[in-house]
């Protein structure tokens, strides 16, 4: 797995293309997807839904880590802000937070993507 982060519309996706990124991208925006992927994108969607649903890290881990072995795990950062006042949001943060540690321990490489320059984190 190759796990990409940044920020909205730094590159990321156009990073991963000019990196070995092949076939269809899979937008978590849509929901789990049924099968393994080679790309997803959107993964703050997914760990958002998760989240509201009360499920936990390691639940969303379990069940995403077996469809992306072998893909490109694309990610916006959402934690480097002002911390909400909101509880869900915080939340969201945490389980998001703790979804991007469980999928870098385990990615082959991990990315940092900002102004379509990459910053090597593993």
């Amino acid at each position: 797995m190759i796990l990409i982060l940044g920020g909205a519309w730094q590159g990321k996706l156009t990073w991963a293309a000019s990196h070995g990124m092949v076939g269809p991208v899979f937008d978590l925006k849509d929901g789990w997807p049924e099968a393994p992927v080679r790309c997803c994108r959107h993964l703050e969607a997914l760990t958002r839904a998760a989240s509201d649903r009360g499920e936990t890290a390691q639940q969303v881990l379990d069940r995403l880590l077996p469809l992306t072995q072998e893909a490109f795990v694309i990610s916006r950062e959402v934690g480097s802000g002002v911390v909400p006042l909101d509880a869900a949001e915080r939340r969201w943060r945490e389980v998001h937070g703790a979804v991007l540690q469980g999928l870098a321990a385990r990615a082959e490489h991990v990315s940092r993507i900002f102004c379509g320059l990459e910053e090597r984190l593993k």
